[in-house]
């Protein structure tokens, strides 16, 4: 049954001319671009928050700065754990007499250090989100350049026979319908997928920036 629709929407797209089958082929290309972006983008979001989960609950355990640099060293690629490797190696850099030194100075440019780690993973969670909010902008619009073009063909039917039938102008509101259709498809789900992807990487950076701070705390008070 879903076949057999699927290829009546096709005869439908076919039997509107280039243009139709130009906005179909558009419509169907942004389509596989969306879903494929959108595929990537959550599993790497589900793998990339499932990891920081398991760092976070091992520091439950965590006795001291030792402890916890051992611990972000197991889990170096969870996003938690890059904001403590790259605080702790600035502070390793400032040494005096081999002992680690704490003063403003070097605390601040540990914070600079951290907004910058969060700055970085910020650039790897909102990669490809331009394109699902470009599709989910502008994939109605050709939706509406289809549906323009049916009804254009619909009324040159109705010319060029001299009549108004259903016959006559099915074709051409078929054509129109589809196309509106189609280009909601595209859009809806590229539209959800940004804006669920954009607050998990908004959540991610607001969970690195509280946890770059009680670093810099914990710093502070000389580990």
């Amino acid at each position: 049954m879903m076949g057999s629709s699927s290829e009546t929407y096709l005869l439908i797209f076919l039997e509107g001319g280039f243009l139709a089958v130009f906005v179909f082929v558009v419509l169907m290309i942004m389509s596989i671009w969306s879903w494929t972006v959108i595929f990537q983008k959550g599993i790497y979001f589900y793998n990339t928050q499932k990891r920081s989960r398991s760092y976070f609950s091992s520091l439950k355990l965590n006795k001291g700065l030792q402890d916890l640099k051992a611990r972000s060293e197991i889990f170096a690629d969870a996003y938690l754990a890059r904001v403590f490797n790259n605080a702790y190696l600035e502070l390793s850099a400032n040494t005096s007499g081999g002992e680690i030194v704490y003063n403003p100075e070097v605390l601040s440019r540990i914070e600079r250090n951290i907004e910058r780690t969060i700055s970085l993973q910020n650039q790897r969670m909102e990669r490809g989100l331009t394109l699902l909010a470009t599709i989910s902008g502008s994939a109605p619009f050709i939706g509406l350049f289809g549906t323009v073009v049916g009804i254009i063909d619909a009324f040159f039917n109705i010319g060029s026979q001299g009549a108004a039938s259903i016959a006559v102008v099915a074709p051409g509101i078929s054509t129109a319908l589809v196309a509106t259709a189609f280009g909601l498809f595209t859009a809806i789900p590229a539209l959800i997928a940004f804006n669920l992807f954009r607050s998990s990487a908004r959540r991610i950076a607001n969970d690195m920036r509280s946890y770059g701070l009680e670093i810099i705390n914990l710093f502070s008070r000389g580990g």
